[in-house]
């Protein structure tokens, strides 16, 4: 308690300055363009991370998964170094917050509540189910018999995935008995939960929250393989008018329903016969350059609108001009366990906004199973979004890639 009462009272002079956890480069510039100072917790070295930094800036490799580690070393510099708040704009930086966020409360700007809630995909779905909100059967799998009798009771196919949240590439369709049963002769499923499996159109809608009050930034088309993996985003949505504002009152009664108060959220959501449902939901901006696109399209920059809403006692929507009419993003998928030989990116042509290829000449490739491991990415915009995602299929054919002989043996 003397160490807490000692940090609030520092607070009361603190300086313009913020701690993020995981910072990418994209946030870091848009933090320096508003002139505010930054600690960046990471767990590995970013050196491109660091040569952007400015001399008022601190930069700490803290293993910010080992909570108690991260406690312990960030209480020590809350002492030296008061903040405003404590963020992270990615999913990976998530638990240190609701860690240092419990530990160090920040007035309005706590989000720990709404990211333990998202993340527990069990406790969300039956919050929801108890509001007769999106409703989906689900049960919680802590045995083989549990999910035995999941089956039985509702049928196929159903979704099987990990209770608490961590990406869809553990999601699992399970379309037969003779699947349950291979899954059971594999791993036991403790905590893990059943639900039903929704058949539509998968979007995902982007949010920006203060003081309650919620906002629709913009809905995403996705695209994704049967496994659940996505390749690409597009913006804006070709949704209609009538189904867009049904998603747009569906999403702000969510967020009112779940207790949001402050900051972006990532919702996904599936159009089914039945109406909208939630998947899952995040407190945090989408990744996988979800945010570059409705920045290109929308003009919105959902990190801005947080540090705004920081430095601004009653901050509100606010114009921005647009600046394609429509833009998409697919990611880059080499053949895996190969050694590129020769790797040439044709960038003349003007509808590619960006690309970024993670991928080096002599440099073996690893086989992607999610977003996080993805090779790359290519940014197209175009005069509407049938356009923009055409764009990209040939930008990404455009690409010169040569492999060398032989497998490349994983390392």
């Amino acid at each position: 308690m003397f160490f807490h009462n000692k940090w609030i009272k520092r607070r009361k002079n603190m300086r313009k300055r913020i701690m993020v956890i995981d910072c990418s480069v994209n946030t870091l510039k848009t933090i320096k363009k508003l002139n505010i100072k930054v600690i960046c917790i990471e767990k590995e070295q970013k050196k491109q991370l660091k040569d952007l930094m400015n001399s008022d800036d601190i930069y700490f490799e803290i293993d910010y998964k080992d909570i108690t580690l991260l406690k312990k070393e960030v209480g020590k510099i809350l002492i030296k170094y008061p903040v405003d708040a404590i963020l992270s704009f990615t999913g990976d930086g998530q638990n240190a917050v609701v860690a240092l966020q419990e530990e160090y409360p920040l007035n309005k700007y706590k989000q720990s509540d709404q990211i333990k809630l998202f993340k527990n995909q069990c406790n969300l779905r039956n919050l929801l189910n108890r509001n007769n909100f999106s409703y989906v059967h689900v049960k919680l799998i802590n045995s083989k018999e549990a999910l035995i009798e999941f089956a039985n009771e509702n049928g196929f196919p159903f979704i099987l995935k990990p209770c608490i949240e961590t990406g869809s590439k553990v999601a699992k369709k399970i379309s037969t008995f003779k699947e349950v049963y291979e899954l059971l002769d594999k791993e036991n499923p403790a905590t893990l939960i059943a639900e039903d499996y929704q058949e539509g159109v998968e979007i995902s809608v982007e949010t920006f929250s203060f003081n309650r009050k919620h906002y629709v930034v913009g809905i995403t088309d996705k695209y994704t393989e049967p496994d659940f993996v996505t390749y690409g985003h597009s913006v804006p949505t070709t949704l209609n008018d009538e189904l867009i504002t049904e998603i747009t009152l569906f999403v702000l009664d969510f967020l009112t329903l779940t207790g949001v108060v402050f900051g972006p959220c990532h919702i996904e959501i599936k159009m089914t016969a039945y109406g909208p449902k939630i998947i899952a939901a995040h407190c945090r901006t989408g990744g996988d350059q979800i945010v570059a696109l409705h920045r290109f399209v929308s003009g919105v920059d959902l990190t801005q609108w947080t540090l705004d809403a920081i430095y601004t006692e009653n901050w509100q929507k606010y114009d921005v001009s647009q600046q394609y009419r429509a833009a998409a993003v697919f990611y880059l998928r080499f053949q895996p366990n190969k050694k590129i030989k020769k790797l040439n990116f044709q960038n003349a042509d003007e509808t590619i906004v960006a690309y970024k290829c993670n991928i080096e000449e002599g440099v073996g490739t690893t086989e992607t199973n999610s977003l996080k491991d993805e090779h790359g990415f290519i940014i197209t915009k175009g005069r509407n979004v049938e356009e923009a995602v055409e764009n990209c299929r040939l930008a990404i054919q455009t690409i010169e890639i040569e492999y060398a002989e032989g497998i490349f043996p994983d390392s």
